[in-house]
């Protein structure tokens, strides 16, 4: 069977979804690199040497 071609309305829906998935992975790179980000993880790993399995973590939260 031929796949038919999207029509206007199925093509503007799979735009918006790839911009939703490109903004998306825009934001997680974006954090991944921020300074933020850098210290979160830099603190979860010094965190989990402490308590690896975060029983404790998850009374103060």
């Amino acid at each position: 069977m031929i796949p038919m071609e999207p029509g206007p309305e199925d093509f503007a829906r799979m735009l918006s979804e790839q911009r939703a998935r490109m903004d998306e992975a825009r934001a997680i790179a974006r954090y991944a690199h921020s300074r933020t980000g850098l210290l979160t993880r830099y603190l979860r790993r010094l965190a989990d040497r402490i308590d690896p399995t975060g029983a404790s973590r998850r009374e103060i939260r």
